[in-house]
């Protein structure tokens, strides 16, 4: 329950935070990624019956089917991969939003600056890529053991769990980042509140699922919740302080 409580005073405060008309700025570079999403797949859906292969005489559908296998594939690929590019992307500015709201929430004043973006962006690449790399390997090891058991029935869930553990983690490096903790820590924080964790990443996913909106709101939104969860459980934010907000 403590885990669900948390999520709730997060969202609360959040929603709270914006209803007063403020951090909407950091939503900006989401929009700007997230017309380029559009716009990409938009260009890979026109391939998805029909290339200018299929013109090609004698083996033009042959090669029109391979074609269009190819585009759905990346089609693919481009949607499972955004969540992990587009939080690198967007790393140096959900780093900023998450300290600003810390600094609101808690008086705390963190120092700024370029190479403070920069070794941001560098942590982010490294744990994304990490937490990619352990995300497809832990789905690799359940689908071994549902290939050689024959047990599939819950496939979908268990792969829905993983991804949204590895992505909620992703959210609180921020923070973790911001207070001190070495690479390492940050993962043992991880793995040591795995219902947080698992939790904030269920939450981005839940609002991805949104059509249109969804993908441009649910980094920024998580950003925000994450960040003040995160405070609570290191107790920087005391629930009667945090509901007088």
């Amino acid at each position: 329950m403590e885990a669900i409580n948390d999520h709730i005073l997060g969202l609360k405060i959040s929603i709270e935070k914006l209803m007063q008309g403020k951090f909407w700025l950091y939503l900006i570079p989401a929009l700007v990624i997230g017309i380029l999403y559009y716009a990409s797949a938009s260009y890979m859906e026109q391939y998805e019956e029909n290339t200018w292969f299929a013109s090609v005489p004698w083996i033009g559908s042959y090669l029109n089917k391979g074609a269009v296998a190819v585009m759905g594939f990346a089609s693919y690929l481009l949607f499972m991969f955004y969540k992990f590019l587009v939080l690198t992307a967007l790393s140096p500015v959900n780093c900023l939003l998450s300290e600003k709201l810390d600094n609101e929430l808690t008086g705390a004043k963190f120092s700024g600056g370029f190479v403070r973006i920069i070794t941001d962006l560098l942590r982010a690449v490294f744990i994304l890529v990490v937490a990619l790399f352990l995300n497809f390997m832990i789905m690799g090891i359940w689908w071994l053991f549902a290939w050689i058991t024959g047990f599939h029935a819950i496939d979908s869930l268990i792969y829905w769990l993983i991804n949204s553990f590895f992505l909620g983690f992703a959210f609180y490096d921020y923070s973790l980042e911001r207070y001190g903790e070495a690479i390492f820590s940050s993962f043992g924080f991880g793995f040591g509140r795995m219902l947080h964790v698992l939790l904030t990443g269920a939450l981005f996913n839940l609002i991805y699922l949104i059509p249109y909106a969804g993908i441009l709101l649910a980094p920024f939104l998580v950003t925000m919740v994450s960040t003040v969860v995160y405070l609570k459980t290191k107790g920087k934010l005391t629930q009667t302080k945090a509901e007088v907000l």
